[in-house]
């Protein structure tokens, strides 16, 4: 990766710099004291070569540095604050790739939150966020099904999380099926949504809501180490929950973090290529953990993506359901970057998958992977 200062030479330009260059070289050096979603206003957008929403939607307004801007402005009253004006700032898949190539490790997504948690507040949300929130406040889940009725009892705690629970009920057999073969003794509970959607999109007293519940059945289910297969409900649980006071008895994993040194003397044939879930890859920092596992199969050929970091898509909980179409346009760059590798995929993540999977890529989830090898 080229220094974290180059883009200043590269992508200022003369003619900037002697305009709001000077400005942002003040900064950078600590003559000029600002907060950081000014900074970030004032950024020339270096790391838009890196995310997916600008790469593949183009507009200035949706560009990182461009986000930072519209909620500076509404910040500072200079824009109203209304449906129209947010619409770039929820254009965010809240990967975080951008903080890989920000010198400040900036995330665009929690430099912008606030606003979209003020409008929250004023009631200045969109209509396709109201089912969300509902589906929460009712059931727990944001599809809004009810859960199925669970008193399991062990040391181990599977969380499938909504995704799982909806779209895949397969995975979380197969889930199941490979830790007890790994030698774990564990159970599921009736789940309540960790809270992350809520997150998302702004309406933080419903995720401290959820959060509370989720904690509190967790908690009373005794156990003594929680896993789950998704990337976020991962996040949620060591990242958000402790950053707003929510306390979990046991350790949380997600399943990548206890397969590492478990599936070992497994053997396979043929190419893969793998994509990184964001929220593993970057919120938990597990950057290499999934190629690592792959690499570790005797016999498979792990071929490299095109771009190590590059979302699905469908993250973040907003773009899918404001612009599904762009949504779909981002997986289809992805799956263009991956074909380039293999036709067969591995993830780690149930969102991913579905996201990805395709009549020209077969994606697979680590845990279906693993356990073909392991047989059925």
């Amino acid at each position: 990766m080229p220094g974290k200062w180059d883009w200043l030479k590269d992508e200022i330009g003369f003619s900037n710099l002697l305009t709001g260059g000077k400005m942002l070289l003040k900064v950078i050096s600590g003559k000029l004291s600002v907060d950081d979603l000014t900074k970030c206003a004032l950024c020339p957008n270096m790391c838009r070569h890196t995310c997916p929403v600008s790469i593949v939607d183009g507009r200035e307004t949706t560009s990182p540095a461009g986000k930072a801007r519209v909620a500076f402005m509404i910040r500072e009253g200079r824009l109203e604050l209304n449906l129209e004006n947010l619409e770039p700032l929820y254009m965010c898949l809240s990967c975080n790739i951008c903080t890989l190539y920000c010198p400040f490790e900036f995330s665009v997504a929690d430099l912008t939150r606030p606003i979209n948690e003020e409008a929250v507040k004023k009631g200045v949300v969109f209509e396709e966020f109201k089912k969300v929130f509902e589906n929460l406040e009712n059931y727990g889940d944001v599809y809004g099904a009810k859960s199925e009725e669970e008193n399991g009892k062990g040391k181990v705690l599977y969380i499938r999380g909504c995704t799982i629970r909806n779209e895949l009920p397969e995975l979380s057999e197969k889930a199941l099926s490979l830790l007890k073969k790994l030698g774990f003794e564990v159970f599921t509970i009736n789940e309540t949504c960790c809270g992350i959607p809520a997150y998302n999109l702004g309406n933080v007293e419903l995720f401290k809501k959820l959060a509370d519940e989720n904690a509190k059945k967790i908690n009373q289910s005794k156990a003594e180490l929680v896993i789950t297969s998704c990337p976020s409900c991962a996040y949620a649980y060591r990242v958000l929950y402790p950053k707003y006071g929510v306390k979990l008895k046991p350790k949380v994993v997600h399943i990548t973090e206890i397969l590492g040194d478990r599936l070992k003397g497994l053997k396979a044939e043929g190419e893969v290529t793998y994509h990184n879930p964001c929220k593993l890859a970057l919120g938990l920092d597990q950057k290499e953990l999934l190629k690592d596992i792959l690499n570790k199969i005797e016999g498979l050929t792990v071929k490299e993506p095109r771009k190590e970091f590059f979302c699905c898509g469908y993250g973040g909980s907003a773009i899918s359901r404001l612009n599904p179409e762009l949504a779909e346009e981002i997986a289809q760059e992805r799956r263009k970057q991956l074909k380039d590798g293999a036709d067969k995929v591995i993830t780690a993540c149930p969102s991913c998958k579905l996201a990805l999977n395709s009549d020209e890529l077969e994606v697979l989830d680590i845990v279906e992977f693993a356990h073909q090898l392991l047989g059925e």
